[in-house]
């Protein structure tokens, strides 16, 4: 069940960024996730054919919204998947030595109560519970779409939520809506390249994406053959 999070609301200061205040004529269709454990919620929603507005919502941090046009994303997603292994091993070792307290607490009962290995024991089931739940919140499996050509994340998702069949039908017809946005540009690959590295400089100039962001996507660019070519 996903709670609803009202991001006009008094609560907090909602940070929108299109300056260029496309209007929604047509929602085509939108999607939301929600993960309590990081304290995140976003809302996607596809209008007008070629354009999704990202709402955001992080705990202890600004909501915002940006628009994105679909038709400069790449309509192949890409996985990424990170196990903090670290605080798995940390929760694993833990876990064996709070084994072990048990075991001793339960001989040393046998020859009268020790208070100290009891003490000992409690600060041990903590601290597994709390490496147990840091290696949940920082292991994680995204999906992400990029832009096309300069291959800046623009849009991502948390793989399977709020369950697989409903994140599968979400991203397929996402995708789909990808390569009809594109399509319907009608723009050669040169065309393309450059109408790409505007949209990227808007997004920059929103703080969308970060400088060194775009500076990397504008050298991606640059560098196409496809641009160099145009140039030519």
């Amino acid at each position: 069940m996903i709670e609803v999070i009202d991001l006009e609301s008094a609560e907090g200061t909602l940070w929108f960024s299109d300056e260029a205040e496309v209007t929604v004529d047509k929602i085509e269709f939108e999607f939301e996730q929600e993960s309590r454990l990081r304290g995140t919620y976003r809302k996607l929603t596809i209008f007008n054919d070629n354009y999704c507005y990202q709402a955001i919502k992080n705990r202890h941090e600004r909501k915002y919204k940006y628009r994105v046009d679909l038709s400069y994303l790449d309509p192949h997603p890409v996985r990424e998947r990170h196990i903090a292994w670290k605080w798995l091993y940390a929760t694993l070792g833990l876990a064996l030595l709070g084994a072990l307290l048990i075991y001793s607490t339960w001989f040393a009962n046998w020859m009268g109560p020790s208070f100290y290995l009891s003490i000992v024991l409690v600060i041990n089931v903590s601290a597994t519970l709390i490496c147990l739940f840091l290696f949940a919140r920082n292991t994680y499996d995204r999906i992400i779409f990029k832009s096309q050509y300069g291959r800046i994340n623009l849009i991502e998702l948390l793989n399977r939520y709020p369950d697989k069949k409903t994140f599968r039908e979400f991203v397929g017809r996402f995708i789909l809506q990808i390569k009809q946005a594109a399509k319907a540009k009608g723009y050669n690959q040169s065309a393309f390249l450059a109408q790409e590295l505007v949209e990227l400089r808007r997004l920059k100039d929103e703080t969308v994406i970060s400088v060194v962001q775009y500076e990397i996507a504008k050298t991606a660019i640059l560098k196409h053959k496809g641009f160099q070519a145009a140039a030519a």
